[in-house]
C-alpha cells in the first residue's frame, strides 16, 4: 500500500508548531510580555486546537497502517506493547522535570498540593477519567484521549477487516460525530466531552481505508504535491474561519471539527507525495522530535519567561526555540529512541533468534552461505520499505 508519509510529517510538523505558537502567546500574556487581544487569543486558541485534531487524525492513520503491514499473530497485543513503550517513557521524564524544577505552566501546583494520587493519575495518563486532578503539563490533557485511542484501534482494525467496505467505516464515524453532536447539555457539559475526539480518530480510519481500496490506476491521477501545503494551511484556516466564536465543545463546534477532519481524511490519499527538499526535510525533522517538543516546549517556555525576563521578546523567542530544540532533540536519542527500540524487541517474533543455535553448528561454508542469503533478504526488505517509505515511521 503506496502512502504519502512525507505529506503526514507535513501535517504533523503544522499541528505541533500551532500548539507552540499558542502557549508561547498565552504565557506572554500571563507574564504581561504581550498585550491581550481577544482576537488574536481566540485565533490561535482555535488553532492549537485544530492542530491536535489534526495530529489524532494523522497519529490514526499511521497507526491503522502500521498494524496493516504488522505480522497477524499477536497483533493486538504487540501493538498496544510498542505504544507503551513510545508514549510513556518521555512523558513521564516530562513528569518528574515538571515536579523537580517547577517549570509547568500550572505555577501554583507542586508535588504536595496535587499529592500522589494526582501525581498517579498524571503517570497512567488518565486525568481525564480520574476527575479532580489537573495536569501536571499542559500538554498532557491530550495524551489521554490518545492512550485510550490505543486501546480500541486494535478492535476497530478488526472490525474494518470483518466489514472492509468503505461504507461501514463512513458509518461508523457518522455515528460518532452525530454522538458528538447531541451531548447532554449543560450543568452536565465534561460528562460526555471524550465524545468530541471519535470523529477525529475515525477519520484517520477513513483515510486508512481510502489508501487500502485505492488502485494503482487512481494513484496516478493524484493531485500536485505543491497543492498539498497550501491545502492543509488553508484547512486551518477554514476551520479557524468556521468555528468563530462558537465553543469547541459546543454542538456547532463538534460538527465543524469532525466535519473538517473528515475532509483532511478524503484528501491525504488524493495527493502526490512532496520532493521539494526545502519543505521535506524540516518538516521529517520537525516531526521526528514532535513529540519532545510537544511535552518539552512548557519547561523550556517557563524556564525562559521567568529566569531571563531582562532578554529582550525577540532574543526570548530565539532562547526559548533553541532550548525546545535541544530539549527535544536530547530526549529522543536518550529516552524516546531507545524505549521505543526495546518495545520493538520485545515484540519480535522470536522464531527466528531460535534457529541461531543451529545455524552455528553448521560448517563454516553452509554458515556463510546462510548469512549471504539472510543479507540478501534483509537488504530486499528494507527496499521494499524504502520504497514505501515504511522505514521513515518504523518507530511509530
Amino acid at each position: 500500500m503506496k502512502t504519502s508519509y512525507v505529506n503526514l510529517d507535513l501535517v504533523r510538523s503544522l499541528a505541533v508548531l500551532s500548539v507552540v505558537a499558542a502557549h508561547w502567546w498565552q504565557e506572554c500574556v500571563d507574564f504581561h510580555i504581550c498585550q491581550w487581544n481577544a482576537a488574536t487569543d481566540m485565533f490561535l486558541r482555535n488553532l492549537s486546537f485544530t492542530g491536535v485534531m489534526f495530529f489524532f487524525v494523522h497519529t490514526c492513520l499511521v497507526l491503522m497502517l502500521s498494524m496493516h503491514r504488522a505480522p497477524a499473530a499477536h497483533r493486538g497485543r504487540n501493538f498496544l506493547i510498542r505504544r507503551a513503550f513510545r508514549i510513556y517513557p518521555l512523558c513521564w521524564a516530562a513528569i518528574l522535570l515538571a515536579l523537580a524544577t517547577g517549570l509547568t505552566d500550572h505555577r501554583e501546583q507542586n508535588l504536595h498540593s496535587i499529592g500522589w494520587r494526582g501525581v498517579s493519575a498524571n503517570f497512567l495518563l488518565m486525568q481525564n477519567i480520574a476527575k479532580g486532578f489537573p495536569n501536571i503539563i499542559g500538554p498532557l490533557w491530550s495524551l489521554c484521549y490518545e492512550v485510550q485511542m490505543y486501546l480500541l484501534l486494535p478492535l476497530f482494525f478488526i472490525l474494518l477487516k470483518k466489514f472492509p467496505k468503505r461504507s461501514a467505516v463512513f458509518a461508523a464515524w457518522s455515528a460518532a460525530a452525530l454522538l458528538s453532536i447531541v451531548r447532554l447539555p449543560h450543568p452536565l457539559p465534561h460528562t460526555f466531552f471524550a465524545a468530541l475526539f471519535p470523529p477525529m480518530f475515525i477519520a484517520g480510519m477513513v483515510a486508512y481505508k481510502l489508501l487500502e481500496k485505492q488502485s494503482d490506476e487512481k494513484r496516478l491521477a493524484r493531485f500536485p504535491a505543491w497543492i498539498w501545503p497550501f491545502l492543509v494551511i488553508v484547512l486551518f484556516l477554514l476551520k479557524n474561519w468556521a468555528i468563530g466564536k462558537h465553543s469547541y465543545e459546543s454542538s456547532a463546534g463538534a460538527c465543524i471539527n469532525s466535519c473538517i477532519c473528515l475532509l483532511l481524511a478524503v484528501l491525504i490519499p488524493q495527493f502526490a507525495e512532496l520532493r521539494q527538499a526545502w519543505i521535506v526535510r524540516p518538516a521529517q525533522q520537525l516531526a521526528k522530535y514532535s513529540y519532545g517538543v510537544y511535552l518539552l516546549h512548557i519547561p523550556a517556555l517557563m524556564f525562559v519567561l521567568r529566569y531571563l525576563p531582562r532578554l529582550s521578546l525577540p532574543l526570548k523567542l530565539i532562547v526559548f526555540l533553541a532550548l525546545t530544540a535541544v530539549l527535544a532533540v536530547v530526549s529522543f536519542h536518550a529516552i524516546e529512541n531507545p524505549l521505543i527500540e526495546l518495545g520493538k524487541r520485545l515484540t519480535r517474533p522470536r522464531h527466528a533468534s531460535a534457529l541461531l543455535p543451529a545455524f552455528a553448528s553448521l560448517p563454516s561454508l553452509a554458515a556463510s552461505s546462510m548469512t549471504s542469503l539472510a543479507a540478501a533478504d534483509s537488504a530486499r526488505i528494507e527496499r521494499i520499505q524504502d520504497a514505501h517509505g515504511l522505514n521513515h515511521y518504523s518507530r511509530i
